[in-house]
């Protein structure tokens, strides 16, 4: 293969037996993962279709000052196409069946237990209790209800065993102070989609058992949309920020409330990294939540809406080079807690405006779940739970918070 091309994949550094390197995953994929040291990660980037192993090999050299055989190029390339992830057929190939195999399944399967959380139902219920009873978390929920007047909530979508406990904070609100029997889950879109929105009606697998979306509210929803919200359905397959909902939501109720779901994944707002807003974009947001709005309305369900986000993005795994020290986190705080604040007001558009007047700087991928959750909830208060922040060791952060509305 002279001009190899990869296809889009996910990358990111990391720190493996003390050594910087690149972690390269594939997003139709989750478990096809895979490390690589930083200098075979230069000659990937250069799979872009247009560089030949010639131009490759007098890049290599420029940039390293070393000899780069082609037998060594080839052998990437070789690896790589094990991998399906590189421009072919094969990859193609593969990315329809796993589209076709998803589309005719009635089922979401679990692509995440044993990996980001316990696969085994009791070792998964005892993950689970140790984060509500951990310095950090809330403390076991009360047996019965204080209250039932919860309208929503933020948890985060970190990786369950990075932010277990903050995940606890909005759940044990949730066991208290909700008698919802229809939960609305606004995720977030890791991959690429052609709408704002994007629904599928699966029954979800976690190790707790299913849950059942309620097909009645998403078919009455679909049709009060002219856009097509199911079109890109295929991305929910791998995307974590729903089913991480759904396994806390099942620790609390299985066997013992009857509870169904709307899955949303919102996608990201273009005018957040300081793009303008295309008229498509709002008309597409305008009419789903208004669709949203009418479609709740109608269906008569006691309804709690939880936004599944974190907040922050920075240090080098995000394309930053200021340093994290404690200092800059303070300040990353500061700007979270006091973006939040617009929340806790249920001020969409103050909320909006805290985002937007640094062209989203610090990279709030909750941004779009938070800012539909602040149109769609009729709420009177918000409150902050719990702000956490997880540093990794490739000198990165990423920060997340529990918020309740009521």
């Amino acid at each position: 293969m002279e001009h190899p091309k990869l296809r889009p994949i996910d990358a990111f550094p990391v720190e493996t037996s003390g050594q910087q390197a690149m972690c390269l995953r594939d997003p139709f994929n989750s478990k096809n993962t895979f490390v690589v040291p930083n200098h075979v990660f230069y000659i990937i980037c250069h799979f872009d279709g247009n560089h030949s192993i010639l131009d490759i090999q007098s890049k290599f050299s420029q940039k390293y000052g070393e000899l780069l055989p082609g037998d060594n190029i080839q052998q990437i390339i070789q690896e790589i196409d094990k991998k399906l992830l590189l421009e072919n057929d094969r990859s193609r190939d593969f990315i329809e069946k796993l589209k076709g195999d998803f589309i005719n399944s009635t089922i979401r399967n679990d692509a995440h237990a044993g990996t980001a959380y316990e696969a085994d139902r009791d070792k998964l219920k005892d993950q689970i209790d140790g984060f509500f009873t951990s310095a950090d978390g809330p403390g076991k929920p009360s047996s019965s209800n204080k209250t039932a007047g919860l309208k929503g909530v933020i948890a985060p979508h970190i990786d369950i065993g990075c932010g277990g406990p903050c995940f606890a904070w909005a759940y044990k609100e949730i066991a208290e102070s909700s008698d919802a029997e229809l939960f609305i889950i606004l995720g977030i879109a890791h991959t690429g989609t052609r709408n704002l929105f994007v629904l599928t009606d699966k029954t979800f697998e976690t190790p707790f058992g299913n849950v059942e979306t309620d097909k009645e509210f998403l078919e009455s929803l679909h049709k009060r949309n002219k856009t097509d919200y199911f079109e890109d359905e295929f991305v929910h397959r791998d995307e974590h920020s729903i089913g991480f909902q759904l396994v806390f939501l099942q620790y609390l109720y299985h066997q013992k409330r009857n509870f169904s779901i709307v899955p949303i994944l919102c996608s990201s707002f273009g005018e957040a990294d300081g793009d303008n807003n295309s008229s498509r974009q709002i008309s597409q947001f305008e009419e789903f939540v208004s669709a949203l709005k009418k479609t709740i309305k109608e269906s008569k369900k006691k309804v709690c809406v939880i936004a599944s986000v974190d907040l922050a993005h920075v240090g080098s795994r995000f394309g930053d080079r200021e340093l994290q020290d404690e200092a800059y986190l303070k300040r990353l705080h500061s700007e979270d807690t006091e973006m939040l604040k617009y929340a806790e007001l249920l001020d969409a558009e103050g909320f909006r405006n805290s985002v937007q007047k640094d062209h989203n700087s610090r990279k709030i991928c909750g941004y779009p779940a938070i800012y539909t959750l602040l149109n769609v909830i009729e709420a009177s208060e918000g409150k902050l739970l719990k702000y956490s922040q997880y540093a990794d060791q490739t000198n990165s952060t990423v920060s997340f918070a529990s918020m309740s509305f009521y």
